[in-house]
């Protein structure tokens, strides 16, 4: 049985990226999501999220860095290990089949306005008229 997430977060340190034995891009990083908690002060918390991915989600993910927004979507599995102090420790991560860069949902950083005066002649809205649709995502 696996289990699917999708979670929004800020990208908490530089992304580590590493090609595996078998030639494969690999990249990680960790997430921090707010979540909602009836007992923080703010009613949120936050959590602190791995994220893996391979091939071009893992080139999508290397292109971004410390404090970059992203959301991810794919398999979440729990990863455990033994600490050099000898304690056991364990991180929820999400092996990414989708990463979604808030810089390429909305590139200039401000609110798109609607632009109703102006007749649309093929249906598409103006800010996605150059955008390069195609079966794979461009990251």
């Amino acid at each position: 049985m696996t289990a699917q997430i999708s979670a929004h977060g800020r990208i908490v340190a530089d992304v580590t990226t590493r090609t595996t034995t078998n030639g494969k891009e690999m990249a990680m990083a960790r997430l921090a999501v707010n979540l909602p908690c009836n007992n923080a002060d703010e009613g949120q918390a936050t959590y602190w999220l791995g994220v893996v991915a391979f091939g071009k989600q893992a080139e999508a993910l290397a292109k971004h860095s410390k404090g970059d927004m992203i959301s991810v979507a794919g398999t979440m599995q729990l990863n455990q290990w033994t600490g050099q102090d000898g304690v056991k420790k364990e991180q929820a991560q999400v092996i990414a089949d989708s990463v979604i860069s808030a810089k390429t949902v909305r590139p200039s950083g401000r609110k798109s306005t609607p632009q109703a005066s102006k007749p649309q002649s093929n249906g598409v809205p103006p800010e996605y008229e150059s955008y390069p649709f195609n079966d794979e995502p461009e990251f």
